[in-house]
């Protein structure tokens, strides 16, 4: 079992990811330990208007494919558009809970009709001074979204 199967099936005990590496060839794309600086947080003093605190961001997102074939950006999962989105989180106003960063991080993921699953995970390193990071992490299917929304 490769390390990547591993953290996969580790990652998800209560939710299972859209993909079964044993059962279906899949690719998936990342985006891991990106760093940002955001306005972010309920504790009063996260919410002092010139407070900005470091945050860490992977995203991970997941199609089928048996196989690569192309040669171009459109033939595969382009993470710079993903990278591009999260740095414009730097400029946008005081956001209360890390759950609201992560669901719209989601539904950009899913904006690429042949993403059909992701995880997102989003910590702050610095918010305790004994732990290495707290954060949430979501993990989401697109057939799960679409009953959702029916």
């Amino acid at each position: 079992m490769t390390e990547d199967t591993k953290r996969l099936q580790d990652s998800s005990e209560s939710e299972p990811m859209a993909f079964n590496p044993e059962q279906s060839s899949y690719t998936r794309m990342f985006l891991q330990d990106v760093l940002l600086n955001l306005k972010v947080g309920i504790a009063e003093w996260e919410r002092h208007p010139d407070k900005r605190q470091r945050v860490l961001v992977d995203v991970d997102c997941f199609m089928r494919q048996e196989r690569h074939e192309g040669t171009s950006i459109n033939d595969v999962l382009d993470y710079n558009r993903l990278y591009e989105y999260l740095m414009t989180w730097q400029e946008r106003p005081h956001t209360d809970l890390l759950e609201t960063l992560a669901e719209e991080l989601a539904d950009v993921c899913f904006q690429d009709s042949r993403v059909e699953a992701c995880r997102v995970r989003i910590r702050k390193p610095d918010i305790y001074w004994n732990a290495g990071a707290a954060g949430i992490e979501f993990h989401r299917r697109r057939e799960s979204r679409n009953a959702q929304a029916e």
